[in-house]
Formats: structure tokens, sequence, C-alpha cells
């Protein structure tokens, strides 16, 4: 039998004995009468005791409930400002990878604007100086004609024209090394460029996982 009833069901005894007492109270002594009303006295005592009890057991039972409560709102807070915190670090590093795709976009552009102008120049190199070498070909064939003396005049100046031109030769190629290893360096930034962007995609998913795969459920409400 419930706790919350046995004061219910004293005040219906207590109620009862009152009732019966009063019907036959004519019938009884004088220490009947007394004795019956030190037991009521008792019985009412003991009743408020009990009901004091439950009343210190209903204010704990409110106490643990607001305590329970106020835990349950903490958490929940804590959980929607974790929440949000993951979201911030997820959109940070969708921003990061969005720009670096950006400079890794600008790079390949102007790294293709250089190749292409590096495969040009060269071209254009190789065709100055086959015409260069046909030329001096040219020129030693009319000096095998001329006089000695214009012969001689002519070699030397082929000679300086040919140093001239194989100096300008050397400095354009090179001039072109120099690209070609600007070219090379502007690779070797792209692909690193590309494994930071695998790296922060890679973490971005990592992230994106962890939320999904092991959310942290609230408490539930009491």
């Amino acid at each position: 039998m419930p706790q919350r009833l046995l004061p219910l069901l004293y005040i219906v005894y207590a109620c009862s004995t009152v009732a019966c007492a009063g019907v036959s109270r004519s019938k009884k002594s004088a220490d009947q009468i007394a004795a019956e009303q030190k037991l009521l006295g008792q019985k009412t005592a003991l009743l408020e005791r009990e009901n004091q009890v439950l009343r210190d057991e209903n204010l704990e039972i409110t106490r643990a409930g607001d305590l329970a409560r106020a835990d349950y709102e903490k958490k929940q807070r804590e959980f929607t400002a974790m929440d949000e915190k993951r979201l911030a670090e997820i959109k940070t590093v969708e921003a990061s990878i969005a720009n670096l795709k950006d400079k890794i976009a600008i790079l390949e552009s102007e790294s293709g604007g250089k190749i292409r102008q590096l495969t040009a120049l060269n071209t254009e190199l190789a065709d100055k100086s086959q015409k260069a070498q046909e030329k001096l070909q040219e020129d030693l064939k009319r000096l095998q004609l001329a006089s000695a003396q214009e012969k001689e005049k002519l070699q030397k100046e082929a000679a300086e024209k040919q140093f001239n031109q194989a100096k300008e030769l050397q400095e354009t190629k090179q001039r072109l090394a120099n690209q070609e290893k600007d070219a090379d360096e502007l690779r070797k930034k792209i692909s690193d460029l590309r494994e930071n962007e695998a790296r922060l995609t890679r973490e971005n998913t990592e992230l994106k996982n962890r939320l999904n795969a092991a959310p942290i459920a609230p408490p539930a409400a009491k």
C-alpha cells in the first residue's frame, strides 16, 4: 500500500472512531472516554509526523527535479555551442579549400602562359639559329670565291660575327634555362598547393564524418 494513502486511512479511521465514540459516549465510563481521547491524540500526532515526512519528501523530489532540469538545460546549451563550433570549423576549412582552389587556378593559368611563351621562344631561337647557320654557310661559300685579301677580311668578319652570334645564342639559352627554372618552380608550387588542398579536404571529410557518425545526443528530459 503506498505511503501517501496511510494518512488518509488514519483520518478516516479517526473520524470513524470519533463518530462511534459519540454514538456510544453515553454507554461508556469517563475513564474509557479519556483513554479513547488519548489514543486519538496519539494517532493524530502520528499522522502529523507522517504528513511532515511526506512534505519533506515532496520538497526533496521538487528540488531534485529542479536540479535535473537545470542540468539538462545546461547540457543542451553545451551541445548547441559544440555544434556551432564544429560548424564554424567546417566553414573555415571549406573557405580555405576554396581559396586554395582559386590560387591553383590562377597559378595554372599563369604557368600555362609561361610554358606557351617558353615553347614559342624555343621555336624562335631554333629558327634563328638555323637561319644564322645557313647564312654563315652562304658567307663562307662567297669567301671561297673572293680574293685572298677579301677572303681574309671576310673570314675575320665571319669569325667575329660567328662569335657574337654564338655569344648571343649562349645568352639566349641561359635566359631560356632561367625561364625553364621559373616554370619548374611554378609547377612545384602548384604541386604543393594541391597537396595542401588534398590534406585540407581529407581533414574536412574526417571532421564531417566524426560529426555525422558520432552525434552527441542530449539527455532525455525528466
